[in-house]
């Protein structure tokens, strides 16, 4: 992992490129560093944190948040009067591990590489276009990022809401959706795709905050296009949220707070004042798209997004660059999640002859001899306030003095930050712990990271006992902190009790059976299984019907007039003619049974024929069937037809009514179906 550090070129072909790097020194040794924070308490000089977005002050020696990677300190050159004038080094006395080394270079490296991902994010919009709004005239007009660090626990507030003019708690709040979206007045004529989601989960956490301030949020079209998105907008309503259609013109400071100014669909112009209007802006290509592209030599689209074509989302203009995440364009978490592991999918395929070459394995110290005497180390995090806002952490902490077999206890701010992790670590050493307790946030996501210290600190894994007092008590009970306090007290109690009677287990391995059962072959399913067969998997690929392609075959055409059935058809010649695909059709699924790594499964054919089919994996690619509302003469007039039943029509004879009503949303955002089905808008188009 190379970080603070500048792309500068990019050579070679797919499997192998050579990639040149520019690393900027840090001025600090990394290796040294144990992000104690003295050396910023003594640094002389302030400058606006960039990353809190200019709402807090921090030094030039600093780190930008607390679970940082890697968990070290680092000077801002431009900033550093040492760096700069050659003057001060205040610091480099002050650092007891003597890390601060102000003689480092910037180093060009280069890397042999097979392929490159390019997930540089994305931009943020220009304050020009934001000045309509009388953003950098007054200080309670925000951006919708601003707020974000606003009301994080962790941030420069601490999570508290407040004008920044006067101090105050806001009672009135305004959020303007499609700022720097979907206006040509900025070049940005595209849907950021995130901001309605954003505005609609800032509005329901102020509310948390202070459930008495009036939120309004002003939309051209809300587009909460996702799994249970929907819902998200219906709970903000429920918790009072105002949602009003308008177009706003503009803001204007008006006596003690602002004045919107905005017209409504049936033609009117009203005004509104509020004490705080945030701006949920938009996502714009990053600022340096165009250098990234010099150097890689891909192409951008009309905006400065990666530009890739619709049947291969991810692959860029040049072979073994590929892209993920909000730079192919805009995109929500799930998205850029999914993306990326698509794209790791992609790159094995590229890499798969050199699969295995390379691979250091860790090494870890032996484990250390069970001794009869329990030794227990509580430890329990604060998760900046999102615990200790509700839980009083120190007093959990103190209630395990005197349990048996504690002989140690201690709390932390992030217990999953670097620095706490080595911490935990050093504290198993020093004080020869040989069970672990950890009150924090969810093991879900955690416990991997806490099983491993513990391996580098000779334990058995499995020696650690995980309580989740954030989602069972911090959460839950948030209006109850005493009852949050109590019950935080009773799970850490419980979990001292069952540490006492833990074991060492061993570990174990089991062979896993490398192939993969693929239910469903329309585009999704025949992707997954021609990209496991490039990685030299093999799978069996399992359709209900009687031919490849699923959904796809029903289209001519995409949005971007990509005629669907060339690509259908490559597709389908591409699968039948791998040899690491086997494919079934008119086949189901029968029987399941396993476990991860090894399953074993019953496919019926249509004949009678059953095949038992060992795999390690099973991928449902079983897509989605079209919706037939009631209530619209649907199979009652035949001049009531779906989409996929029009584009039938259209490919067979070629013919168009005269006159076509598309009526959107048919079942879907309402009683039927209670959710967005995000493709109909386009598809109707």
């Amino acid at each position: 992992m190379i970080t603070n550090a500048d792309l500068l070129a990019l050579d070679g072909k797919p499997g192998d490129f050579t990639v040149k790097v520019r690393k900027r020194p840090r001025y600090i040794d990394a290796d040294k560093c144990t992000a104690c924070g003295l050396c910023t308490q003594y640094c002389p000089k302030h400058l606006s944190d960039a990353y809190n977005e200019g709402l807090s002050l921090t030094r030039p020696i600093h780190i930008d948040y607390a679970q940082a990677v890697p968990a070290t300190y680092y000077i801002d050159p431009s900033a550093c009067m040492s760096v700069q004038h050659d003057t001060c080094q205040i610091c480099v006395p002050v650092c007891q591990s003597h890390a601060i080394d102000f003689s480092q270079q910037p180093e060009e490296v280069e890397i042999k590489v097979g392929a490159m991902v390019l997930s540089p994010g994305f931009g943020r919009i220009d304050d020009a276009t934001l000045e309509k709004y009388s953003y950098g005239e007054h200080p309670d007009v925000v951006t919708a990022v601003e707020f974000e660090r606003m009301t994080t626990a962790s941030g420069p507030f601490l999570g508290e809401v407040k004008c920044f003019s006067d101090g105050r708690h806001p009672k009135s709040m305004a959020f303007i959706q499609c700022v720097g979206s979907r206006d040509l007045g900025c070049n940005n004529g595209y849907c950021s795709s995130v901001c309605c989601m954003y505005a609609i989960k800032e509005a329901m956490v102020a509310k948390e905050h202070d459930p008495e301030v009036d939120i309004t949020v002003y939309y051209m079209d809300i587009r909460t296009q996702g799994k249970d998105f929907d819902k998200a907008r219906e709970r903000a309503e429920n918790m009072g949220v105002k949602f009003v259609r308008a177009k706003v013109a503009g803001v204007t400071p008006w006596e003690n707070n602002l004045r919107l100014t905005y017209s409504t669909l049936d033609g009117k112009h009203e005004f509104k004042p509020f004490d705080m209007v945030v701006l949920s802006v938009g996502l714009e290509a990053p600022k340096d798209a165009q250098g990234i592209a010099d150097i890689t030599g891909i192409e951008l689209n009309h905006y400065d997004f990666a530009k890739t074509d619709t049947f291969n989302p991810l692959n860029t203009s040049v072979e073994g660059v590929v892209v993920a995440g909000a730079f192919q364009g805009p995109k929500d978490i799930p998205e850029s999640v999914t993306q990326a592991s698509a794209t790791a999918g992609i790159v094995a395929g590229m890499l798969q002859q050199q699969r295995g070459l390379g691979v250091v394995h860790k090494s870890y110290p032996d484990e250390k001899p069970m001794d009869e005497e329990v030794r227990i180390g509580v430890f329990v995090c604060h998760c900046g306030i999102n615990i200790a806002s509700v839980v009083d952490v120190r007093k959990v902490e103190d209630s395990v003095e005197g349990m048996e077999g504690v002989v140690y206890h201690t709390d932390s701010l992030y217990s999953c930050s670097a620095d706490a992790v080595k911490t935990l670590k050093d504290r198993i050493i020093e004080h020869n712990l040989n069970r672990v307790v950890i009150a924090a946030c969810s093991p879900r996501t955690h416990e991997p990271l806490f099983q491993e210290t513990l391996k580098d600190a000779g334990l058995n894994r499995c020696l650690i006992e995980m309580v989740n007092i954030r989602d069972q008590c911090s959460w839950v009970h948030a209006g109850e902190p005493e009852a949050a306090t109590d019950k935080s007290e009773d799970l850490v109690r419980m979990a001292v009790a069952k540490a006492r009677g833990m074991r060492p287990l061993p570990e174990q391995t089991v062979p896993v059976t490398a192939k993969a059962l693929v239910i469903g072959a329309g585009i999704a399913g025949m992707t997954v299984a021609l990209n496991l067969a490039e990685q030299g998997f093999d799978s069996v690929l399992v359709e209900k019907g009687e031919k490849l392609g699923g959904s796809l075959g029903l289209l001519n055409h995409t949005l971007n007039l990509d005629e669907t059935a060339s690509h259908l058809h490559k597709l389908v010649a591409e699968v039948e003619a791998n040899k690491h695909i086997d494919v079934l059709t008119k086949a189901e699924l029968k029987d399941f049974s396993g476990f991860i790594g090894n399953f074993s499964s019953v496919v019926a054919e249509e004949g009678g024929a059953e095949h038992t089919v060992d795999h390690g994996v099973v991928v449902l690619a079983t897509g989605g069937h079209e919706h037939r509302p009631e209530g619209y003469l649907l199979e009652e007039n035949d001049k009531v037809v779906t989409q996929t039943e029009l584009e039938h029509q259209l490919a067979a004879d070629g013919k168009a009514p005269k006159s076509i009503v598309m009526v959107q949303c048919a079942g879907s955002r309402g009683d039927d179906l209670n959710y967005c089905s995000k493709v109909c808008c386009n598809h109707a188009v």
